[in-house]
């Protein structure tokens, strides 16, 4: 009898985590998760992280800035990050959905082991360039550093 979750050789995906930004590049990587979710029937949870360095990293305006350390912007991406995680729950009503505080990077590596992910699934934006140096890649950390396999979706002409 096989496993729930089992795909071939045997290999179980129980647990999928799929880290969202809520841009069109996640929202793909979501719905592959689901498929995949619903074709080994496997548990999918979609995370988002509020990076609470945004404000300094985002080079905001001065008064933007101040309006995020003192705490009004950041209960508004807050509240937009609810209203998104609703979204999609609605959408996909078996998806469990989870807000966390911090880093992307360490968040989304942290929450996939306290999960005890078989498989992350993020998507890609691409980046190339100075806009890759300077942004980084979240990605590209995740499955650099993760403990388990990572599935990457970028979008394609087709998407």
């Amino acid at each position: 009898m096989r496993k729930k979750g089992a795909g071939a050789g045997g290999i179980a995906v129980r647990r999928i985590l799929v880290p969202t930004d809520f841009s069109r590049d996640a929202d793909l990587a979501v719905r592959w998760a689901v498929r995949l979710g619903t074709a080994l029937k496997a548990e999918v949870t979609v995370l988002f992280v509020l990076d609470l360095s945004l404000g300094a990293v985002a080079g905001l305006p001065p008064e933007m800035a101040s309006m995020y350390a003192t705490g009004d912007l950041l209960a508004q991406v807050r509240r937009e990050a609810v209203d998104e995680m609703a979204v999609l729950g609605r959408r996909y009503p078996r998806v469990k959905t989870l807000i966390r505080e911090g880093s992307p990077r360490p968040t989304i590596l942290r929450t996939a082991n306290r999960l005890r992910a078989d498989l992350i699934v993020i998507g890609t934006h691409g980046r190339t360039g100075l806009a890759h140096v300077v942004f980084g890649s979240v990605a590209e950390h995740v499955v650099r550093y993760a403990r388990m396999p990572v599935l990457t979706v970028r979008k394609t002409r087709r998407s």
